[in-house]
């Protein structure tokens, strides 16, 4: 087989593994990022589906691989497409589960944002919240699974950011009686707080 040959077969074998591969990638974080809306018990379903799909791409990778080099080719190419397509997945992935957690969030705020701040000053509780809890000048108006929407005129929450295990400062890791996770800011003076 001519050099030219041989680089055309490759370029025809990697153009749609690569395409697959980054469906794969940005497909899954999307994929995770809404299953992680719907309800936890959704992320093994996908994580699941996602590994079968990943070890069909490598499987192929394999396949395609070993009849490259039969054909005369030095073609690992196909097998690696999937090795480097996992850092990805996991950052996207990442990425996705941590904005699946604030979106809700944010939405909620924005849409109830009157009634969140005539809460702030004893009025009636806005939709999707039971009770405010009062630290200080804080309030966090919990939304379930160890989630809340907290207002904190010191903007100090902003330094909870142990959401890969980061430390948390001490001011902040028991302000509300929980173990502080990590907050991210929604708006202004509004954040979105993970408890332990």
């Amino acid at each position: 087989m001519s050099e030219g040959r041989r680089e055309a077969t490759l370029a025809a074998t990697l153009r749609p593994r690569l395409r697959f591969s980054a469906a794969w990638v940005i497909g899954g974080a999307a994929a995770l990022f809404v299953a992680n809306l719907l309800s936890y018990w959704a992320i093994p379903v996908v994580a699941i589906l996602l590994a079968l799909c990943w070890l069909g791409l490598f499987g192929d990778g394999i396949v395609r691989s070993w009849q490259l080099r039969a054909a005369g080719t030095a073609g690992l190419l196909p097998l690696f497409l999937p090795i480097v397509a996992l850092p990805f997945a996991g950052f996207l992935a990442s990425q996705a589960l941590y904005w699946s957690h604030v979106v809700p969030s944010w939405r909620l705020l924005r849409s109830e944002r009157s009634a969140f701040e005539r809460a702030l000053s004893d009025g009636p509780m806005p939709a999707g919240v039971a009770t405010i809890e009062r630290t200080g000048s804080r309030r966090a108006f919990p939304i379930g699974n160890g989630k809340a929407i907290v207002y904190d005129p010191t903007d100090r929450m902003a330094a909870a950011r142990g959401w890969n295990g980061g430390p948390v400062a001490a001011d902040i890791r028991n302000v509300f009686g929980n173990n502080t996770i990590w907050c991210q800011r929604l708006d202004s003076h509004w954040f979105h707080c993970q408890f332990g």
